[in-house]
């Protein structure tokens, strides 16, 4: 037993922590150009095809529905952390790795380690112990940090009260708006006011140039539905479905739809790049128009009738190298296909313009109205602002005020953090009744208009005593990933991902 162990047996340094007993196989690899075998890099550890595979096919095998590119970005963040993990000389010890294996249930019989079941496990999901080492070894460096982040945070009783008094005080209110509309009789219109608003905010009042577009989409699914699969197909992938030691391999005809989805997705995505190369020629052998390309591919012509702007683009979350084509001067200037544009999801698309409209002021006339009303508003808002804030003033003197104050009601923490802008929970946070007089809070990030609001009392939580562990839990733990945070950031400084040859949308095996 363990004789690969023993035969790569160094000295190590322990952090102690809870490991978890996760196996992830690593493929081949043969000599090749510089970045042959990974498709990132993170200091020294690298990310294959066959691992972003491999973790997708359990994700999937798990009922979760992650796409490949968030799989690999949960991977990258692995990376980091078992990076991190070497940089701090965190490393298993052999007499580690034994305890683990010999403890896990899934190797033991009546009690006691099997050495049957432990070389079963490892024929049947094509390891060997060299790569279990290994991949002990990643999760061990791996939970450390974590361990090291999230449980070395020392939270006082005093740290605890404190939070629990800013969180679950309960204070007693009662509120006024200003409405801005209440004012908008009191603001002077004239056409010198209105150009002169319409001067300053020429921008606001600036048509964008936008484009109408229309593209060709090539999908990994939609090629592997025309695929074909075969038993030889099925029986290849049945043969490497990934092993439980725990756990009786299911029955091929229990996963075999399931099988023959996976099979098909990556038939698609083999397929995917050769079609990819055909559509690239033909929208450059076709500049001006589509309709080559879609009848070649037997591809259907997507037209979406709306204007978008660059901005609107961005604000829409439409995927980067999407924005960087459709805006590029090839195809907003020459009206000429774009390149073909790796959208996510084993998805690539071809764009062009059908229409561009030019950026452009519209004269004064044509937006007076507009004008007007925006004009308005803002003089009605400013009016409703000086209102609230010698409201204010006056009751902080303890003059009586005249506005229809709401009825007196509770306002819990939880409450207010929720229902209203950071900067004016702040500003709440900081009113404190002194001497029986209430504290004042003027609101100002409410769509509806100022608020004034008046706080009568502040009372502390209730049973402090008794909440204060599972506070003082709370807090270590935003403490703990507040330093996880900042941690994986300096990683990310120091360890800028290096893109390898390997594509993440492509399947070579």
């Amino acid at each position: 037993m363990f004789h690969a162990i023993e035969k790569y047996k160094t000295p190590a340094q322990i952090l102690l922590g809870l490991i978890a007993l996760t196996f992830v196989g690593f493929g081949a690899s043969t000599l090749a150009t510089p970045g042959h075998d990974y498709v990132g890099k993170v200091g020294d550890i690298k990310i294959s095809e066959q691992d972003v595979n491999e973790a997708l096919r359990r994700v999937q095998a798990s009922g979760n529905a992650l796409g490949r590119d968030a799989v690999y970005q949960s991977l990258l963040q692995q990376a980091y952390l078992q990076q991190g993990g070497h940089d701090l000389g965190v490393n298993a010890s052999l007499a580690q790795i034994k305890q683990v294996i010999a403890s896990d249930p899934g190797f033991q019989e009546n009690g006691r380690f099997s050495e049957a079941k432990y070389q079963a496990f490892l024929h049947q999901s094509q390891m060997s112990e060299a790569m279990l080492i290994e991949d002990l070894r990643r999760q061990f460096a791996i939970q450390s940090v974590v361990n090291l982040m999230q449980g070395g945070t020392l939270v006082s009783d005093v740290q605890a009260r404190q939070m629990l008094g800013s969180l679950q005080a309960v204070r007693q209110v009662r509120t006024t708006l200003f409405a801005p509309a209440a004012y908008a009789d009191k603001v002077k219109v004239d056409d010198a006011a209105l150009q002169a608003y319409y001067d300053a905010h020429k921008a606001q009042y600036e048509q964008q140039q936008a484009v109408k577009f229309e593209f060709v989409a090539l999908t990994a699914q939609d090629l592997g539905a025309k695929a074909t699969v075969s038993d030889e197909d099925l029986q290849q992938a049945y043969a490497q479905l990934p092993a439980d030691a725990s756990a009786a391999k299911p029955a091929l005809a229990a996963v075999k739809a399931k099988l023959e989805e996976e099979i098909r997705l990556r038939k698609g995505r083999q397929a995917l790049a050769a079609a990819r190369e055909e559509l690239a020629d033909l929208a450059f052998n076709h500049p001006d128009e589509l309709k080559t390309a879609a009848a070649k591919l037997g591809l259907k012509i997507e037209s979406p009738d709306e204007w978008i702007s660059a901005e609107a683009a961005q604000a829409s979350g439409m995927p980067p190298a999407l924005q960087t084509a459709l805006f590029s001067d090839d195809v907003l200037v020459k009206k000429h296909n774009s390149e073909p544009v790796a959208m996510g999801n084993d998805a690539v698309w071809v764009v062009r313009a059908k229409e561009v409209r030019a950026k452009e002021l519209p004269p004064f006339n044509e937006v007076k109205a507009q004008v007007q009303q925006d004009y308005v508003a803002a003089e009605s808002l400013k009016l409703a602002l000086a209102a609230a804030e010698a409201a204010k003033t006056a009751a902080a003197k303890g003059e009586t005020v005249a506005v229809n104050w709401s009825p007196v009601s509770a306002l819990s923490t939880q409450q207010a953090q929720a229902g209203m802008p950071a900067a004016d929970f702040q500003q709440l946070l900081k009113a404190h009744p002194q001497a029986n007089k209430p504290a004042y809070v003027l609101l100002t990030g409410t769509q509806s208009g100022p608020i004034l609001m008046e706080v009568q009392s502040v009372a502390a939580p209730e049973n402090v005593d008794a909440a204060l562990p599972q506070a003082k839990q709370m807090l270590a733990e935003h403490t703990g990933t507040t330093l996880m945070a900042s941690y994986l950031h300096q990683l990310q400084q120091r360890y800028p991902v290096k893109q390898g040859a390997q594509q993440l949308g492509n399947n070579t095996h």
